[in-house]
């Protein structure tokens, strides 16, 4: 995650990880804007850094990453 422009490390655990292959389906382009999107959301808050609460509130948006919920 050296990508993503927060200012804090982002230490993801084993439950973190679990919920990112859940969500996504284990595909490449869902998990790179579930990122984004938690990044996003990191920055806006302040808290400039991806957490395993943040994974676990994330919500997909759009028809396509719903289906896989």
């Amino acid at each position: 995650m050296r990508n993503l422009p927060l200012k804090e490390p982002s230490v993801l655990t084993v439950k973190g990880l679990r919920r990112i292959l859940l969500v996504s389906g284990g595909v490449s382009a869902r998990i790179f804007r579930m990122l984004n999107d938690v990044a996003i959301e990191a920055i806006e808050t302040g808290v400039e850094r991806i957490t395993d609460e943040a994974l676990e509130r994330y919500k997909p948006v759009g028809e396509d990453e719903a289906t896989f919920q």
